[in-house]
């Protein structure tokens, strides 16, 4: 591997300082000045961006500071694009082939640098350091001099962060975890990019989808605890003039620059996030903000990107990263899969661009670097020495010749049994299609896939929906799952915009006719029953799955658990110090979610039994921000949706039982994973029989609740019901961490 890096400091008027240096250090640093910014070269450059933002299909971007301003493709075929850009690779080799004397030895130099490791097929990783960041948007891959005596090259251009923060090295892991953020997407085939990295999960990704997510969701989602490796934007996205700022188009509601969100994508760098990909439009804004918070490494789009390209890039990108290629060889490979797009978008192998902090160059990204796969199972019991087969003997035929009989016999009827069910296995094993299909079901038997629902009745269109977010597990599953199979079909979780989610607030969106349904964790209430038959439309609830609810405390507190009754207690204001039911002398701090949460109001008419919350109680926003607050203090107490605590590396989740003599029933699989084990060896699981069987204390049903209006909303609710109810959509519920309704 071969590292240079030109640092040019000056102007485009007077010229630039270039100081080269290189890694392995086999050459001394050595400096020259190259010439001012050549008339010709900015001017056709400036001539091709003008062509090449008028083809259609281009990605464009909203500025948020300039109302109703897109770059809008015209329709009309410009005149000669192709002739724009051999004149830009013309001119910029002109002038980085300039005679002056003192970058006479800057070329000289590199020559020598790239000779001599040539023919040794020596990766070439170039860094190019410049503050003039319009020097950043010029296609420098194009430069002779690298494609005539290097290996294949690809540049980067450095962001500069703060120098004391350090880059935090990349953990591999049993999976690498993938945020993906599907923004505003008019226009564009995000389903393509979705389909892209879904195909990353059979090699060894986590992905977590955020569809068109509101700013809550997306904060709460980086604040994970488990942090990422990989983030992933897709969308519309753009970058100011100069580009030093840029923002992403998050829903249609909502444009955020970097510095909207940068605590918690800062709280995601400090947890090992290692690279950002916007597959978007004009990047460099975004990736110079990013650099700023110390993430290593980024890849944007340095301009409007093509809708076919965007995806290609994607493609060609991780088919080659997750086949151990470094990030630089990854980049340079799949801009040059990127050909065959420059007779239609004239440029376009120029758009994909690695920016990098300079302290991140020396720790090469990789795939493997970040994927751990499990470990196989050893051979040993394999080279242990098998014991001798018995002797057969005359005297002993008989009972083994009865033995074998009844083998056989025993085989023949499994035989059978298999010959009987192999239809039903054969349907069982075949994958969903990833399409709608003309497939029509027989019977009344469940619907085995999304794409085998009548196609009728999934209206196309946005579905508007809110509600609990006990669901959001749920929705991470399922909704970019009826995005691939049903591309006309537009999911939008909906914010009110001063209330706080939940499953109270849902309902009366739906009721003032604000929202197509709701995701509720509570029945309907008679009030709400009410209220819209006085509206004249009825409320109907479909059950899809069933939950349970966990109780969090700080991992330093011990005690075995607590009974219903010790719980509603310390609700209450009864119990006020963890010495009162077992535990250590320390004052208890109840956390809950607000009264609009369908959690909140399970909890108070189950385990409460209609009595009000103490005083003491601090009602949190999010189950993130509580976890939180658990986390960081000793005596304080949590509940929440068991897929929500149970996994958690931070705080303990407590086992529960209904009196003092019943035994303790635990939320997840025995034994507890203690958090300083977590995630290293594991994360608890889960007691999904516990909860099936109702063993366990506190489960609940939850709903879809659908207004009978005979309207297209009722029609995108019931087809919501029947995707969640198909043998896929139980799958997937029971994949979140619930408990499937069949």
């Amino acid at each position: 591997m071969i590292i240079v890096k030109l640092q040019l400091v000056g102007s485009a008027e007077g010229g630039f300082h270039t100081t080269v240096t290189s890694i392995p250090r086999e050459f001394d640093t050595f400096d020259g000045c190259l010439p001012p910014l050549p008339e010709n070269l900015n001017k056709s450059f400036t001539k091709w961006r003008s062509d090449y933002r008028e083809v259609e299909q281009v990605r464009s971007p909203i500025n948020p500071d300039q109302t109703g301003f897109r770059i809008k493709p015209k329709g009309v075929r410009v005149s000669s694009p192709t002739n724009t850009t051999q004149d830009v690779k013309l001119y910029l080799n002109e002038w980085l082939n300039a005679g002056d004397s003192d970058w006479q030895q800057i070329r000289d130099n590199l020559i020598s640098i790239g000779s001599q490791f040539k023919l040794a097929e020596e990766e070439t990783r170039v860094l190019l350091d410049s503050q003039d960041i319009k020097l950043g948007y010029f296609p420098w891959q194009e430069w002779q001099l690298f494609e005539d005596h290097f290996s294949p090259v690809e540049i980067a251009l450095r962001v500069r962060g703060r120098p004391k923060d350090k880059i935090i090295p990349a953990q591999a892991c049993s999976k690498v975890r993938i945020l993906l953020v599907v923004g505003r997407s008019d226009n564009i085939n995000t389903n393509a990019d979705l389909k892209v990295i879904q195909e990353l999960e059979e090699k060894g990704a986590e992905v977590i989808y955020l569809m068109q997510p509101s700013i809550r969701e997306l904060c709460d989602a980086l604040w994970e605890t488990e942090g990422y490796h990989i983030f992933i934007f897709t969308g519309h996205s753009g970058s100011d003039q100069d580009g030093q700022i840029g923002w992403i188009e998050l829903n249609d509601q909502d444009s955020l620059s970097i510095e909207d969100f940068k605590n918690s994508l800062k709280a995601s760098i400090d947890k090992g996030l290692q690279l950002a990909i916007f597959n978007s439009c004009d990047g460099l804004g975004l990736a110079n903000q990013l650099g700023k918070l110390n993430l290593p490494r980024t890849i944007v789009m340095r301009e409007p990107v093509p809708d076919p390209v965007a995806i290609a890039f994607l493609q060609y990108f991780f088919q080659e990263f997750t086949s151990q290629k470094s990030l630089f060889a990854s980049v340079h490979t799949a801009r040059k899969h990127l050909e065959h797009f420059n007779l239609q978008y004239p440029g376009a192998m120029w758009l994909p661009t690695l920016c990098i902090r300079e302290s991140a160059l020396e720790q090469p990204l990789t795939w493997q670097k970040l994927y751990k796969p499990p470990s196989e199972e050893r051979s040993e019991q394999r080279s242990e020495p098998q014991s001798e087969p018995p002797s057969i003997s005359p005297k002993n035929l008989p009972i083994k010749l009865v033995v074998t009989l009844l083998g056989i016999v025993a085989i023949c009827l499994g035989i059978g049994l298999w010959l009987k069910s192999k239809e039903i296995l054969t349907t069982q094993s075949k994958p969903c299609p990833d399409q709608a299909s003309n497939h029509k079901q027989n019977g009344t038997q469940p619907i085995p896939c999304f794409a085998y629902v009548d196609v009728d009745k999934i209206p196309s269109g946005t579905w508007v929906y809110s509600g609990s977010t006990s669901w959001v597990p749920i929705r991470r599953k399922v909704d970019p799952r009826i995005k691939q199979v049903f591309p006309k079909v537009n999911l939008t979780y909906y914010h009110h915009p001063t209330l706080p989610p939940g499953t109270e607030t849902g309902i009366k969106m739906l009721l003032d006719g604000q929202i197509s349904f709701v995701l509720s964790s509570r029945p309907i209430k008679k009030s709400e029953f009410q209220e819209a038959d006085d509206r004249r439309f009825k409320l109907k609830q479909v059950q899809v799955a069933s939950d349970a609810i966990a109780i969090a405390v700080h991992p330093d507190l011990t005690i075995k658990g607590l009974t219903t009754e010790q719980l509603k207690a310390i609700y209450t204001g009864k119990i006020t110090n963890w010495r009162q039911v077992g535990g250590p002398n320390l004052k208890i701090t109840p956390y809950s979610r607000p009264n609009e949460s369908g959690t909140t109001e399970f909890f108070r008419k189950t385990i409460l039994v209609g009595d009000d919350f103490s005083q003491k109680v601090s009602f949190i926003p999010t189950t993130t921000q509580a976890v939180r607050k658990v986390a960081e203090t000793k005596g304080a107490i949590y509940y929440a949706s068991a897929p929500e605590i149970v996994d958690q590396c931070k705080v303990k989740p407590l086992p529960l039982r209904i009196s003092k003599t019943d035994s303790f029933i635990t939320p997840y699989k025995p034994p507890l994973i203690p958090t300083e084990n977590c995630p290293q060896q594991g994360r608890n699981q889960l007691n999904s029989e516990a909860f099936k069987t109702k063993t366990y204390p506190i489960t609940r049903r939850l709903f879809v609740i659908i207004k009978q209006d005979g309207q297209g909303d009722e029609r995108a609710g019931e087809a919501y019901v029947n995707l969640l109810l198909t043998d896929e959509g139980q799958k997937l519920i029971e994949e979140a961490g619930y408990i499937p309704r069949r």
